[in-house]
């Protein structure tokens, strides 16, 4: 036991004390004996509170000194305060707002005066600056001592005369030696190039966004920033300009392993070859490529004698390049690997015609060897206004595409296209995903039309799954339909195997989500596809025809069809495995599958 403090064992003896007010007043220095009770009553009381809260500090001490001996034998205080500042990292750097990561900060901070300790001796803790409150964001500034600082200034794009940017910059400026990431948003962008003038050693990260997307534009006549910190940035990975040109010839361009290049108009006849030369010779690493938004207005565009090989890529992204024939001279010179994933976004210019964007098909087998890769493919009309496609093997996405058109008028001459020119041998699966052009009859039966021709070109195709389409594209029995003088096969005719030359002969199995679909027409056409065609091996009594010579329908998936009766669900049981539910998977799972 800690010995009691003399001031408390003082107060304890005087309280202790016969009372003052028990002692016979002395007449001679009294006149009225009753005031002189009431004096020594509040004296007496005066003493009593003085030693009840010398009494309560001192418990209180105790109490502090026995919990803290306490604490320090909990199990967390056995580990090294290095091991602790680690986890109190991960746990700040776990949320996805930063305002949740600081006053997780924060709290850890006010736990106990050793985790206080802790957090203010780590500056990793310190390192992200956002815009917070100015006095908060000087604390992070302070603690975060000579750490690489991690600054990202991307909030919502405000006017110059609205933000107070320039006043956190010119502090945070004051830093660019510790510079590890810069992420700046700003409109004005000539009232922020004077903190980008002093070298940034230790920069890996750079984001320069001169404006929102649509409504900003740089031009290579306009060189803002001409010597971006002062030519010294030894350690920069990652690199995104938008609006805000730098010079191709900048060193700025060298040893990157992610470009992107967005909003900026290139004028000069050279801009084309210079950056092409980044890919060459500055940065032949690169791991992520994407060009956005650019225009190249010279009527004499120098590019590269030759391909470029860019052996580590990983994904190639081209956006809305001007004019079209831009992206066809890109995928015409630049070799990737067969593991890069290529974004293409185009618009209404292409007029659905993907031959005009992608080169020869001789170019696509050596530059772009992933296409020929592609097992499964996706056709999707979004919103009305986009028609996409993508591919992808069963480990990862290897193209999409996204032409902004009119599905009505174009997506019919894209997939034509697709099976004209995309090289696709290994492809075992078709995705169409709401293909319903509206009210326009001639328009759903020339796009059905189209998706037939399609999977002619590909009998290797074992899967087919339609989602949302037009009714055009089901079964609707087997006779023909005409429209004018023309006449259409119907897809019960793509799915029949009675035709001398069936399309998809190797169709095993089938989805159908969100149809109105008859079907008795669907049972009809599993009748048809789960017989073996190679009558040799037929086991027509089962209908199994797994030991059949050539493949045969052997399971339908069914969603969201609720005219599925258990009548028609048995029916196809008879021939083929069924996967049913009743509502599609988005909805509350009622299934009932076998």
């Amino acid at each position: 036991m800690e010995p009691v403090p003399p001031t408390v064992a003082q107060l304890h003896e005087s309280s202790t004390d016969e009372p003052c007010s028990k002692k016979a007043p002395n007449p001679e220095l009294v006149d009225d004996p009753l005031e002189v009770a009431r004096s020594n009553l509040d004296k007496e009381i005066e003493a009593a509170e003085l030693a009840f809260r010398a009494y309560e500090a001192s418990s209180l001490r105790k109490l502090d000194a026995l919990r803290l001996r306490r604490n320090r034998l909990a199990p967390i205080f056995r580990l090294p305060n290095e091991t602790i500042s680690s986890a109190f990292c991960f746990a700040v750097q776990g949320f996805d707002k930063y305002t949740e990561g600081i006053q997780s900060l924060l709290a850890i901070s006010s736990v106990c005066h050793d985790w206080r300790d802790i957090a203010l001796e780590c500056p990793r803790l310190w390192t992200r600056l956002e815009r917070v409150s100015f006095p908060l964001f000087e604390l992070f500034l302070a603690c975060s001592k000579h750490t690489p600082l991690d600054v990202i200034f991307d909030g919502e794009y405000e006017h110059p005369e609205e933000s107070d940017l320039p006043e956190y910059l010119a502090l945070v400026s004051l830093h660019t030696h510790q510079w590890r990431t810069l992420i700046l948003q700003y409109p004005e962008f000539d009232q922020v190039v004077p903190a980008l003038l002093l070298p940034a050693p230790h920069l890996e990260v750079l984001v320069l966004d001169c404006g929102p997307l649509l409504h900003a534009q740089g031009s290579d006549s306009l060189e803002l920033l001409p010597h971006p910190f002062s030519d010294h940035t030894p350690s920069l990975r990652e690199l995104t300009l938008a609006a805000i040109f730098v010079p191709f010839t900048h060193p700025i361009y060298s040893n990157l392993i992610k470009l992107d290049i967005k909003n900026i108009e290139y004028q000069k006849p050279d801009s084309m070859r210079e950056l092409f030369q980044v890919f060459s010779e500055a940065s032949p690493l690169l791991e992520k490529l994407h060009l956005g938004f650019l225009e190249f207005t010279s009527s004499s565009v120098a590019g590269p004698s030759g391909s470029v090989s860019l052996p580590r890529l990983q994904t190639l992204g081209l956006q809305y390049l001007k004019p079209p024939w831009v992206t066809t001279h890109f995928l015409s010179h630049l070799a990737i690997p067969s593991s890069a994933k290529l974004e293409i976004i185009g618009d209404s210019e292409l007029g659905g015609d993907i031959s005009t964007i992608l080169p020869p098909y001789s170019t696509i087998h050596s530059n772009l060897p992933n296409l020929p890769l592609i097992t499964t493919l996706f056709m999707h009309v979004q919103d009305s206004c986009l028609c996409a496609v993508s591919g992808r093997t069963v480990q990862k996405e290897l193209f999409s595409f996204e032409f902004g058109a009119d599905p009505v008028f174009q997506m019919a001459a894209i997939v034509s296209d697709l099976g004209r020119i995309f090289p696709m041998p290994l492809l075992n699966s078709v995705v169409f995903c709401d293909l319903h052009l509206g009210d326009s009859a001639a328009a759903n039966m020339e796009l059905a039309i189209a998706c037939r021709d399609f999977l002619g070109r590909h009998p290797t195709v074992t899967g087919l799954a339609f989602n949302n389409c037009h009714e055009s594209m089901l079964p609707e029995g087997s006779q023909k339909r005409y429209l004018g003088k023309k006449s259409y096969r119907t897809h019960s005719e793509i799915l029949c195997a009675a035709t001398p030359s069936p399309i998809c002969p190797q169709l095993e199995w089938i989805t159908i989500e969100k149809y109105s679909l008859d079907p008795e027409q669907l049972i009809d056409t599993v009748n048809l596809r789960s017989v073996p065609r190679n009558p040799k091996d037929a086991q027509a009594e089962n209908g199994s025809g797994s030991e059949a010579g050539d493949k045969c329908l052997t399971r339908v998936n069914i969603l969201g069809c609720p005219q599925f009766t258990k009548a028609h669900l048995s029916a196809l049981r008879k021939r083929v495995r069924v996967g049913y539910r009743k509502k599609a998977p988005h909805y509350p799972d009622e299934s009932e599958s076998e």
